[in-house]
């Protein structure tokens, strides 16, 4: 299990530690400080460590994150050891499934704060911005512009694992803990992608997103 460097997330880390050993057993605990540890990591290298906002537990044995930044997970996942997928997901560490959730994190940062959703209209409220932005995520509007721009780059689209498979918002996530959870041996495919989502935040690439009206149900 790759080591979780506790000190560069205080004060998060410590009311997470602090919570997670009064509620759960010390093994499980654990798991759970290592999996927050790779949402972190990712949010933290893009600027947007604050976009996290806090972990729930599931009792239907799933894990994902929503558009809010909150982390749900479930303890039967946590209490499972980390065995091999045979290559379906791009790491099998309980830090790789963070990671990815980091990813899903990001791509709902990156839409706030970076990315241009219909910007020909001028004038719209709040609430309707906030729409669009529902809208996008729930659509893989991002995903998909992403994967376009990292295609033309590589020069073709090849799998990374079979959950990425799925669709570009998992291809997506699955980039990311590629190149978090196996650092110099991520596939060069995945490092594409993840140079893609840092042109975005810099500025470089520019997506401009559209949603029209029948997608946002309006």
């Amino acid at each position: 299990m790759p080591k979780v460097d506790l000190q560069i997330r205080k004060p998060q880390i410590t009311y997470m530690q602090v919570y997670a050993c009064r509620v759960l057993p010390d093994s499980i605990s654990m798991k759970l400080i290592t999996s927050w540890g790779g949402v972190m990591d990712v949010l933290m290298d893009f600027g947007f460590s604050s976009e996290f906002t806090g972990v729930y537990f599931s009792s239907n044995g799933s894990t994902g994150m929503d558009g809010n930044g909150e982390l749900t997970i479930s303890v039967s996942v946590l209490s499972k050891g980390e065995t091999s997928s045979n290559g379906y997901f791009t790491s099998d560490t309980f830090y790789g499934t963070g990671a990815h959730e980091g990813g899903h994190a990001l791509i709902n940062a990156l839409l706030k704060h970076n990315v241009s959703i219909n910007p020909d209209d001028k004038n719209k409220t709040s609430s309707r911005a906030f729409l669009e932005r529902a809208t996008a995520r729930d659509k893989g509007k991002l995903e998909t512009a992403i994967m376009k721009e990292a295609k033309k780059r590589y020069g073709s689209n090849p799998a990374i694992s079979g959950y990425g498979s799925k669709n570009a918002v998992e291809k997506v996530a699955e980039a990311v803990s590629d190149v978090y959870a196996n650092k110099g041996n991520a596939k060069p495919y995945s490092k594409t992608i993840v140079d893609v989502l840092k042109d975005i935040k810099t500025g470089k690439f520019k997506p401009i997103i559209r949603v029209s009206k029948r997608e946002m149900g309006i």
